[in-house]
């Protein structure tokens, strides 16, 4: 209790207000009371001053005590409020209660007025403290809820206890949907191997700190650096598990990112002199073959030869496509028409691919020139093709595209700004077995195949991607698993002609058909 306890005692009769006073003060109680008669003095008071408690009569001439207990609850609904009165009977008391009143004091019973005092007091005042630690609490989740990170407690079964909105944003269960599950099945899908070493470490040290690979609603993994607390009871005893989870997703896509491109870099400087010395021999065997084919006596000697050219031919194909992959796009850039590379990539295909995959082209009779090596491109050109060949092992339909385009701020993946302007389009759309999904993003790493040894380098799509990126174009891919895979490069155009007509997108009435599949398409 205060060690001055104010009062304001609402009681028409001065009598028993000094009474009242001398109970109290007599019991020790150090008091400083305002005593007022009418409705319109205690509204005043209760406005313009402050008590820490009320004392009121039950029946008064000009106004009664359950009208001045309302007035009271309306604007002061923490103030204590005792009833002391004569007349108040059974029914008038439980009534008072019922309505808020703290106590009621028979008059003749005065005895229970300093008892009854203090109790209303102590509990006002635990009343205070606990408003006092809610709002405390209540500002403290607020501040959690306001943090970035996801902040949960869960017991030591796993069950949750507390959610914050950052966890409502990273794994996007809600706080009404979280509290209560268990996190094994919400946010692990029932993996605990991890968990239970966690939680042995944290009992040994009461903190733990490790990555962990998350599950949000929507089925999407988060890699998260989790920071768990061991909180305990009064006696020592494990009680809850505090657990403040950063994303670290996107920074562990930029680490793999960055890793990749060093490793791409240190792979091309390695190939780089390889290719060159493996240059330097397959020269003369080629010379070597061109000089003895003459020279041979019979047929199948001079076959034989010409077997052993094409093998160091394909050796020197291999050495270009490294040297390229090394160095990058190389030699005079030039003004080309693709249309000419297609016609001739086409013509070649034709003669030498597998009679079950029909050939398809077209080309914009307006197409763009590009400026660039003609060589490189015949390069790019090849590569898809042959991706689509031994995509089709069992046939299938192959067609290659050059159309027009006008690009209004376009996004790609590989480009870190929005594209404009005129481009042209090789397209390279084949019926195949498609792209699995969990290995499209790894489709352009060199010396990734999906082949089985001796039957691809990894090098093709590296090859067409770092020339595309040299000639500051890009590539786009769609793919669906067992009907089709479409490639399209898409190059700077170097006129301001327009076609006159817009780009078409291919709608080959093969599309989606099924085809015979034996591996996945790289």
């Amino acid at each position: 209790m205060s060690p001055l306890l104010r009062i304001l005692h609402l009681e028409d009769n001065p009598t028993d207000a000094e009474l009242v006073r001398r109970m109290l003060e007599a019991a020790g109680v150090d008091c400083a009371i305002r005593r007022v008669e009418t409705r319109e003095a205690f509204q005043s008071a209760l406005e313009r001053e402050q008590f820490d408690l009320v004392i009121s009569d039950f029946t008064l001439p000009s106004f009664d005590g359950l009208s001045a207990l309302t007035i009271c609850r309306h604007k002061k609904p923490e103030l204590p409020f005792i009833f002391v009165s004569g007349t108040i009977g059974e029914d008038a008391a439980v009534e008072s209660l019922k309505r808020g009143a703290t106590d009621f004091v028979i008059k003749d019973r005065l005895s229970r007025l300093t008892a009854s005092v203090e109790r209303a007091v102590q509990e006002a005042q635990s009343r205070a403290e606990r408003l006092q630690a809610d709002e405390k609490i209540r500002e403290q989740a607020a501040l959690l809820d306001k943090a970035r990170d996801a902040i949960c407690v869960m017991d030591m079964e796993f069950s949750i206890l507390y959610w914050n909105r950052g966890a409502e944003r990273l794994y996007g269960w809600s706080v009404e949907e979280a509290v209560g599950l268990s996190a094994h099945d919400l946010l692990f899908h029932g993996n605990v191997s991890l968990l239970l070493e966690a939680v042995k470490q944290l009992i040994r040290q009461d903190e733990w700190q490790g990555e962990l690979h998350k599950i949000s609603k929507d089925g999407r993994e988060n890699i998260v650096e989790s920071r768990w607390t061991l909180l305990r009871d009064a006696l020592g005893r494990p009680r809850s598990i505090l657990v403040i989870d950063s994303d670290i997703t996107e920074k562990k896509q930029i680490e793999a990112q960055l890793f990749r491109t060093q490793r791409v870099q240190s792979i091309g400087a390695v190939a780089g002199g390889i290719a060159h010395d493996l240059n330097n021999m397959l020269a003369p065997i080629l010379m070597v073959t061109e000089l003895l084919r003459d020279e041979l006596p019979s047929e199948q000697s001079r076959k034989m030869l010409d077997t052993a050219k094409a093998s160091a031919q394909r050796g020197a194909e291999m050495v270009k496509q490294i040297l390229a992959f090394a160095r990058g796009a190389g030699g005079e850039p030039k003004t080309i028409q693709l249309k000419h590379l297609v016609t001739e990539m086409v013509r070649l295909i034709g003669d030498t691919f597998p009679r079950s995959i029909q050939v398809e082209s077209r080309v914009d009779k307006e197409l763009y020139p590009i400026l660039g090596d003609a060589a490189q491109f015949n390069q790019v050109l090849l590569n898809l093709c042959v991706n689509a060949r031994d995509a089709m092992p069992g046939g299938g339909t192959l067609q290659i595209g050059a159309d027009n385009a006008v690009l209004e701020g376009k996004r790609t993946p590989m480009l870190p700004e929005p594209v404009s302007g005129k481009f042209v389009v090789l397209s390279v759309v084949d019926t195949g077995c498609g792209i699995p999904p969990e290995l499209a993003g790894r489709i352009f790493e060199p010396f990734f195949t999906t082949k089985e040894p001796g039957k691809g380098t990894g090098l093709g799509l590296s090859t067409v991607l770092g020339i595309v990126k040299a000639h500051h174009g890009f590539v786009e891919v769609v793919s669906e698993v067992g009907k089709v895979t479409i490639f399209e490069v898409y190059l700077p155009a170097t006129t301001k002609r327009c076609s006159k007509s817009p780009r078409r997108p291919w709608k080959p009435s093969t599309i989606g058909l099924s085809r015979p599949k034996t591996e996945p398409r790289r």
